[in-house]
């Protein structure tokens, strides 16, 4: 059988670069520098590294990704990584809760009123961040009670995304911990990364007014 490719072995047994036969077969050989030439089947594919820190090393004629660094520190980055990504995505909830002091204030007037006990008529007194959302809404003629339980929900959207950050984030920290390689690990993140992209996109349907 006749191999164009060849894995370059170093005498420690890793794989350092790939070699191509490119000229014809029978007129030249591997360079001779020292290193193990082992033909292989197919080109290496280097981006198919699992983590940074593996290497590929020449294993009972195959080349196999090796992990180099201990699980701990693994576990370490990965933890680090949750807390960061949920933590980015926290303050930008918050953020957009809090954008105005005048979204902080209808939320207190709507839970007063609502408190209150939803007082209609002619004397009742309406909180003005209710009675401006039940004005806006005078097309569907909404009373002061449909704007306050409106802003309330809205509110409670955001509080329910908070409360699912945190489950994510405190969920795949513990995961992390309690994983046994560093190829775990990297899924962990990665599920971790994908489910906080999902909750990411909730923000731009959890407003109102």
């Amino acid at each position: 059988m006749i191999y164009d490719y060849f894995a370059v072995v170093s005498p420690d047994g890793i794989v350092r670069r790939q070699w191509r036969l490119s000229v014809p077969h029978d007129s030249v050989g591997p360079p001779n520098d020292g290193m193990a030439y082992h033909p292989i089947d197919a080109p290496i594919e280097w981006g198919a590294q699992p983590t940074s820190t593996s290497v590929l090393r020449w294993n009972n004629g195959n080349p196999d990704w090796e992990e180099t660094a201990p699980v701990e520190q693994h576990r370490a980055a990965a933890i680090d990584a949750i807390d960061a990504a949920g933590e980015a995505l926290r303050l930008a909830v918050i953020s957009r809760m809090t954008q105005t002091p005048e979204y902080m204030r209808a939320e207190q007037h709507a839970r007063e009123y609502r408190a209150a006990g939803y007082p209609e008529g002619e004397d009742a007194y309406v909180p003005p961040g209710v009675a401006s959302w039940a004005m806006a809404k005078w097309r569907e003629a909404w009373t002061a009670r449909q704007a306050a339980d409106d802003i309330l929900a809205t509110a409670d959207r955001w509080y329910a995304l908070l409360d699912e950050i945190r489950t994510l984030r405190l969920a795949n920290k513990e995961d992390a911990r309690h994983a046994t390689t560093a190829g775990e690990v990297a899924a962990i993140v990665a599920d971790m990364e994908a489910d906080m992209q999902a909750l990411a996109l909730q923000m731009n349907t959890t407003t109102t007014e």
